[in-house]
This record gives structure tokens, sequence and C-alpha cells, in this order.
């Protein structure tokens, strides 16, 4: 079981055990119970219910988006059917899991994104074809490494 679902469970037991103790101090079954359990416990239960309802939807997600270039054709020149496979490798090569993708055309391109449940240490390849039948491929890349186009600048010291 992953960390986030064992303070995700730990969370949700000590909720469960303070609106327990609060609603038995509250309806007299503790007798002899501080009465500040009741007025504070209402509160303190409350903020832990808000608590781990942040503990689970704020889980990090790292979506991968790759924009996909064509060499030699413009992104409109090329007509992709509507699905793609990946497949994610290990560190040894061998394919752990694989899907479907589906490109989408947008204003600079085809992009695709990913499951997220990816290691940094996997690799992906990706392919996809024409509707005419053309095939394209991505060569295996690392998930969490992105390339940036460097432009030549006309002036000195790194301008336009």
């Amino acid at each position: 079981m992953n960390p986030r679902a064992i303070a995700l469970l730990a969370f949700l037991a000590i909720t469960v055990l303070t609106a327990i103790a609060v609603l038995a101090a509250a309806v007299g079954w503790l007798p002899n119970a501080d009465p500040k359990l009741v007025s504070w416990g209402i509160p303190a239960v409350l903020g832990e219910i808000v608590a781990t309802i942040v503990v689970y939807v704020k889980s990090p997600t790292h979506t991968i988006r790759v924009n996909l270039e064509f060499h030699g054709a413009t992104p409109t020149g090329v007509d992709l059917t509507d699905s793609g496979t990946y497949s994610v490798l290990d560190n040894s090569g061998k394919q752990r899991t694989s899907g479907k993708v589906v490109p989408i055309l947008g204003p600079g391109g085809y992009q695709v994104t990913l499951p997220a449940a990816l290691e940094p240490t996997d690799s992906i390849v990706l392919s996809f074809t024409e509707r005419e039948g053309q095939a394209w491929g991505v060569r295996p890349f690392l998930p969490y490494v992105h390339t940036q186009s460097a432009v030549r600048s006309t002036g000195k010291g790194g301008g336009q």
C-alpha cells in the first residue's frame, strides 16, 4: 500500500474515533467527560473531516503531456486516426503496461496525455497511424524529461 493511502486511512481512523468520543460525551454516555470535549469536539471533528478531504482530493498528480512533431511534415499535414498506442517500459526495457492514447490537434500541433502512474525510470514508446495508413512512432523517452528548443538570437547579450 502506498504511503498516501496509509496516511488517508490513519486520518479516517482518527476522525471516526474522535467523532465517536464527541458523540458519546454529547449524549451522556461518558458522564465524567469534560464539558470542553463537547464544545471543542464538534469543531475538531469538522476540521478533521475537512483535512481528510483535502488529503484525499489534493493528491499530487503528474499529468504528462507530450507535444508531437512529425519530421518532414507540418502538424496540419498529418491526419492521425483517433487513437494511438503507448507502451511503458521499465528500466530493464521490459514492457510494464500499454494502452491507448488520443492525439488531439491543437494550434501548435498534436498533443497526447499519458497516464500519471509512471516511475521516473520508466521509458515510453508511442505509435500512431494516419488515416491513409502511414505509421509514425516516437522512440523511447523518459516521462519527466522535457526538451526545449533554443532559438539563435541575432544580437549580442541574448536579445532577440
